[in-house]
């Protein structure tokens, strides 16, 4: 998760987000703090959908809307940190939400255009981190408004665009940092690209082959 792990629970909304939060996040084993009963349900309900709109292209229909949930174990949370080099987690178990919003034009205008710029409007992921030698929790607020660049139905560079952070200044250094990394460095954007197309060329159809049009 951060730095995988600071990402993967903040891009945790959109359809370029979305698809790369969502195989991420349905692929992550989850525990520590008490795990909702119906995150696992409601990310792959969530997905399902996302997927319906890609496979089918069709832009009349309802909109994405998905209210999801993820708790990370802080040693997987680790894990993730440990593979970016000078980057480390520090704190302890996590868990965030998100009301996830995105109309279907703009996910299906994305997979069939030409050229198409997906922009997000802004989406509060709202978390609980376990800080402290008593793990207390403490919660934060992340707003941002993911944007992805796609041409012939492939994303070609993606952004959070982390444009607010309510948080202790020492969780906050960690998330604006990781965020900054990522705009001028680029230090997450072919993994970011890598993972959305490969939801949206070969996850979908591979988990919902009935949802392929012949």
């Amino acid at each position: 998760m951060p730095i995988n792990g600071v990402r993967i629970t903040l891009a945790s909304s959109l359809f370029g987000a979305a698809a790369l939060s969502l195989s991420l996040l349905l692929a992550a084993p989850a525990v520590a703090l008490d795990e909702k009963p119906t995150e696992e349900r409601d990310l792959k309900a969530c997905e399902q959908d996302l997927c319906a709109m890609i496979l089918s292209k069709e832009a009349t229909g309802d909109d994405l809307k998905c209210a999801i949930s993820k708790t990370w174990a802080k040693d997987k949370i680790e894990k993730g940190a440990s593979t970016k080099s000078g980057l480390s987690w520090g704190f302890g178990d996590a868990r965030c939400t998100l009301d996830l919003v995105a109309t279907r034009e703009s996910i299906v205008s994305s997979v069939t255009k030409p050229d198409n710029k997906l922009e997000m409007n802004s989406h509060t992921v709202k978390c609980e981190i376990e800080t402290g030698e008593k793990r207390e929790v403490t919660t934060i607020n992340v707003t941002l408004a993911p944007k992805v660049a796609f041409k012939d139905g492939k994303a070609t560079k993606a952004e959070l665009n982390i444009t607010k952070v309510e948080a202790p200044a020492v969780i906050k250094a960690v998330i604006t940092g990781a965020d900054w990394i990522e705009k001028n460095v680029g230090l997450f954007h072919g993994e970011m690209i890598e993972e959305i197309n490969e939801f949206v060329a070969k996850k979908c159809a591979k988990r919902y082959p009935e949802l392929v049009k012949n």
